[in-house]
């Protein structure tokens, strides 16, 4: 699929903050706002993989919040990146809310305020990525359904959490009536290590019992973490956030487990298999960053061909972050999921 580029020169139904005062506006108009409204909740972990009960994992569980909205034509769900959390998406959806939606957003296991199942703050672990799915669909019956007053239900998925609405769409194919994926991780870039080479090396290390240890090739949380190694492309974005990770320790993940490298490598090539894409009825738009140090372009373009209503949009100069792009960027970004978002809600 040949994709389009994104159309800059479309007018914009929205504003975006300011980047010359953006941590201000933050402060005292975006995050009060929010803190207003938000509905914090825990949930059960998923019924694990393998027989185990649901909730066998210790408290706290699955951290989840819920912004309504008592006008709202949709209800958002965001399934969010690797090594995020609930906080670094405040900006997003305040837009969301603003421009007449509910929003609803998890703290995927190992993330955030989710439980964890290693000591390591700074890693991300997994055994099977599709805990990952399971717990959304909890998440989704649990707290999005029955928040939705039996209106539509969208999905918005980033990087990893695009790979999870990627394999939820394919999963449960009549929860959501459409699905925006931005830069979802559906293969992974590794350098000059191929892919093979990649699965093998955490084959090993998952066999010697190290699963649950961190990749060599990453590293703990940096606080002098520099914008130009980031996935953002708006200073003002990385800043602030970088900021509240260094005062906030559960936003403080970093690197990943070598159980959670061989599952990312399994799910990517399990979602883009035709049998499985094919498995979509809904539209989904996928955003494909220009400049993605990180994912694939060929395992997006695969994927979204293979879905009969999938259409690709390219972004060029950003990062693989484009809901933290500048202004210029952000404003057509925003307005073009708006419009993808009103078609699905009937205008």
């Amino acid at each position: 699929m040949k994709g389009q580029i994104l159309d800059f020169s479309r007018p914009c139904r929205l504003s975006c903050l300011p980047e010359e005062d953006f941590s201000d506006r933050m402060e005292t108009v975006v995050e009060p706002f929010l803190d207003q409204i938000r509905q914090p909740r825990f949930l059960k972990p998923s019924a694990a993989a393998g027989g185990a009960k649901d909730g066998s994992v210790s408290e706290p569980g699955l951290y989840c919040e819920l912004y309504p909205n008592p006008d709202a034509r949709a209800t958002i769900a965001i399934s969010y990146g690797f090594s995020e959390s609930c906080q670094k998406y405040r900006e997003l959806i305040y837009y969301f809310h603003s421009q007449g939606y509910q929003v609803a957003i998890l703290d995927h296991r190992g993330h955030g305020k989710s439980f964890r199942e290693v000591e390591d703050p700074s890693v991300v672990h997994v055994d099977l990525f599709t805990r990952y799915v399971r717990d959304f669909h909890r998440f989704v019956e649990k707290v999005v359904k029955p928040a939705s007053c039996g209106k539509p239900l969208l999905l918005f998925g980033h990087s990893m959490g695009g790979c999870i609405g990627a394999l939820y769409l394919e999963q449960y194919p009549q929860d959501f009536s459409g699905a925006v994926l931005s830069a979802p991780m559906l293969g992974l870039k590794l350098g000059a290590c191929p892919p093979w080479a990649a699965r093998v090396l955490c084959d090993f290390q998952v066999f010697a019992g190290r699963g649950k240890e961190r990749l060599f090739t990453q590293s703990a949380f940096d606080p002098e973490e520099p914008f130009s190694k980031s996935s953002a492309s708006s200073f003002a974005r990385f800043s602030y956030y970088r900021e509240i990770r260094r005062n906030t320790p559960e936003c403080r993940t970093s690197c990943a487990s070598y159980d959670w490298g061989r599952e990312a490598i399994n799910a990517g090539n399990f979602a883009v298999r035709p049998s499985q894409t094919k498995k979509i009825p809904v539209p989904v738009l996928l955003f494909q960053a220009g400049q993605d140090s990180l994912v694939t372009p060929s395992a997006q373009k695969k994927f979204i061909s293979g879905v009969s209503r999938g259409r690709l949009v390219i972004v060029p100069g950003v990062r693989h972050e484009i809901y933290r792009a500048s202004n210029e960027t952000l404003a057509p970004y925003l307005e073009t999921i708006f419009l993808f978002f009103d078609e699905i809600c009937g205008g």
